[in-house]
């Protein structure tokens, strides 16, 4: 059966009930699909205890002179991230969020929104920018249409009409597509505020979002980065996305969370969905930023992660804010879940590279040795556990019943963890998909990270068009400004435009 079949029996089974406005979002009609997943690792435990109950697994493995070294080093690898996890969950537990400060602390900023055949979804994102509980004389919006080929600008120009009698909003529609990075850069440069923030044009945040997001900025000089709270938007569109909605809050209120008390705060990359960069952390390096190379071609995707690197580089600290919400619209096909795990795959080789060339150095002052046992974990986890996980396949298939059974049962056990987390954190029965997701990720996705590290340098979005040539001269449509007498690029703009396309 394929992957896609067994996603839709799985979407049939668990979300034929999605909650309808006025429902509770916690779908009650599902618990017995629930109470199955629950029955099933129960009988996946039981039946690898009683199929390997005098622990053949164990004894062939240690009589191999082969597979003992294996065995040993791999048992080593396994208790030393039982500790890393361990140190990083009980960062994650003193992790507290820094209050929102009070209106006339606020800095000014200027919410960049990138869009590419978004649809009507960028129109509700500036709605929800518009309505933020944020002081109007110090909030502008930048909206950035880069080249879309539907119809995206027609809902960039309603949305912002609707709005712009009160907030300052820039619609900038670009007849080229040139990517994520160079449309960021475009706007940065154009942004007044002291601080940037980046909300994509999927995500919808909530009211207090933008005060909650850069009050770390305001009480301490030294940050320069903010990591928002992601969640998933469309959480009941499929199982991929109620998957995604345990491994978020895995990846944000576990992960960030712990980075965020390392080294003073050392988050390793601000999320594009929702994050704030101090202005003064952002110009020295922008121009670096956008000419960023690996292994001799132009690094595109990935950009969020870049320039958290590069604002740590200098010495800034990056913080998560977890009272920061913003929902964003995650994938519902295999296809476009594979392609978004490649996609930041290949982002964290490239970026563990960069980290690597000044982690070691006195980039910041304090003891930052819990950040670079972090980073050492985080770079061999690039493949270590892929080369464990493909012995354990080959084995699962030599031997079912001996090793096959023990690797169901070790995505539960590996899925344990994200299930009892999200369970504490969120107060949800969706806590079961954590569990859901191991074995999907395990079976049918783990393939893409070994993927990754081998074409790390291919550096595409993939959910793009082909870009097209960039004219020497693109031209940039203001709202209400007929193309044809759109002002023109500056020279140094149409050199950025062509190096970065090249």
């Amino acid at each position: 059966m394929s992957v896609i079949s067994l996603s839709g029996l799985w979407n049939a089974a668990i979300t034929s009930a999605k909650p309808r406005k006025g429902e509770i979002s916690d779908s009650r009609r599902d618990i017995p699909a629930k109470l199955g997943l629950v029955a099933f690792c129960i009988v996946v435990y039981t039946l690898a205890y009683l199929f390997d109950s005098q622990h053949q697994a164990i004894r062939m493995m240690w009589n191999s002179p082969i597979m003992r070294p294996f065995m040993i080093f791999g048992a080593s690898y396994a208790g030393f991230s039982l500790i890393w996890s361990v140190w990083r969950f009980v960062l994650a537990v003193k992790y507290r969020t820094v209050p929102t400060v009070a209106d006339s602390r606020l800095p000014k900023i200027t919410v960049v929104v990138p869009a590419f055949n978004e649809g009507a979804l960028v129109g509700d994102t500036i709605r929800h920018l518009a309505k933020a509980n944020y002081p109007n004389d110090r909030y502008e919006i930048i909206v950035c249409d880069d080249g879309s080929t539907d119809d995206t600008w027609q809902h960039i120009q309603k949305a912002s009409s609707e709005v712009s009698s009160f907030v300052k909003i820039l619609p900038l529609h670009f007849d080229e597509n040139r990517g994520k990075r160079w449309v960021l850069w475009e706007g940065f440069r154009r942004a007044s505020g002291d601080v940037f923030i980046t909300v994509d044009s999927d995500s919808l945040i909530e009211a207090d979002a933008l005060k909650a997001v850069v009050s770390p900025m305001v009480e301490d000089d030294m940050v320069g980065g903010v990591a928002g709270n992601v969640r998933v938007l469309n959480k009941f569109d499929g199982i991929i996305p109620r998957m995604l909605s345990v491994r978020y809050v895995m990846t944000f209120d576990y992960k960030r969370a712990a980075q965020s008390m390392m080294g003073g705060g050392t988050v390793l990359c601000c999320a594009g969905a929702l994050a704030a960069y101090r202005k003064k952390a952002v110009m020295p390096i922008l121009d670096q930023w956008l000419h960023q190379t690996y292994l001799g071609g132009h690094a595109r995707a990935g950009e969020d992660h870049a320039m958290t690197n590069f604002i740590i580089k200098q010495g800034f600290k990056v913080k998560f804010q977890r009272s920061a919400k913003v929902f964003t619209k995650s994938p519902t096909t295999y296809l476009g879940l594979c392609k978004m795990f490649l996609r930041w795959g290949r982002s964290n080789v490239r970026e563990s590279v960069h980290t690597g060339s000044y982690i070691f150095s006195r980039f910041r002052p304090g003891l930052q040795l819990g950040v670079r046992y972090n980073y050492f974990n985080s770079a061999i986890g690039l493949f270590l556990p892929y080369i464990f996980l493909g012995f354990g396949l080959v084995m699962s298939f030599l031997y079912p019943t001996i090793f096959g059974l023990k690797m169901l049962a070790a995505c539960v056990t590996g899925g344990l963890f994200s299930t009892l987390f999200f369970a504490v954190r969120e107060k949800s029965t969706e806590c079961i998909f954590g569990i859901v997701y191991s074995y999907y990720v395990t079976l049918f996705v783990s393939w893409v990270w070994p993927y990754a590290l081998m074409t790390s340098h291919k550096s595409v979005w993939m959910t793009r068009v082909a870009s097209k040539p960039v004219p020497a001269q693109p031209s940039i449509a203001l709202l209400g400004t007929p193309a044809a007498a759109a002002p023109r690029a500056t020279p140094s703009l149409a050199h950025q435009a062509v190096a970065v396309a090249s």
